[in-house]
């Protein structure tokens, strides 16, 4: 997989490894764009007709002028606005896969944000799925992962390759339970022979 891994994350543990940080596609973030492209055109849109469809002259001083200024610039920053809100949830939305457990950082608003991890020995199954034209051809979907069966499933949303990310941490899994497995097996106690008696 291309992606850079960083080395670190926001409430790593000692001797914790990233293995994988994931962000949704971008193209997921396609909709967003060109909302606010067309929230920006549709102003000169409606003046355009305003000017040359009906002959329509806009006021150019006076109190309908200010008003006019007041209520454009409101509707620009509120689009703006909206904007940046979609951005923020995209780029603050993160998953992160270590040697140890899955973090889902969650941004839910400006403000708010959820924070979730799972042990990643507790994974029993994984499992990718892409639907659609649009995502088999720009290679992303999403990753379930399945602990116990009264947990809901944990789950990587519109992710770029979701068939490496489901081998990954099918891989640590595996890794963490041959460690967790090599730390419960009881230590071999040597044993001497006991001497012979003499008569």
């Amino acid at each position: 997989m291309s992606n850079s891994i960083p080395q670190q994350f926001p409430g790593q543990r000692n001797e914790e490894h990233v293995m994988l940080m994931l962000r949704r596609h971008w193209f997921s973030f396609v909709p967003a764009v060109c909302q606010v492209i067309a929230l920006n055109l549709l102003p000169i849109g409606v003046l355009a007709f305003f000017l040359y469809g009906i002959d329509w002259q806009p006021p150019t001083d006076g109190l309908w002028y200010v008003v006019g200024v007041l209520i454009t610039a409101l509707y620009y920053v509120v689009a703006w606005l909206a904007f940046y809100h979609s951005f923020v949830d995209y780029h603050l939305d993160v998953w992160v896969l270590t040697d140890e457990r899955i973090v889902n950082i969650e941004q839910k608003g400006l403000f708010d944000r959820t924070i979730s991890e799972l042990n990643i020995a507790k994974v029993q199954d994984v499992t990718s799925e892409v639907h659609g034209k649009i995502q088999t051809l720009f290679d992303y979907g999403n990753v379930y992962i399945q602990t116990a069966a009264e947990q809901q499933r944990f789950a990587f949303l519109q992710v770029p390759h979701p068939e490496e990310v489901a081998r990954l941490v099918v891989r640590a899994n595996d890794a963490a339970s041959k460690r967790e497995s090599s730390y419960a097996a009881p230590a071999a106690k040597p044993t001497s022979a006991a001497p012979a008696a003499v008569k």
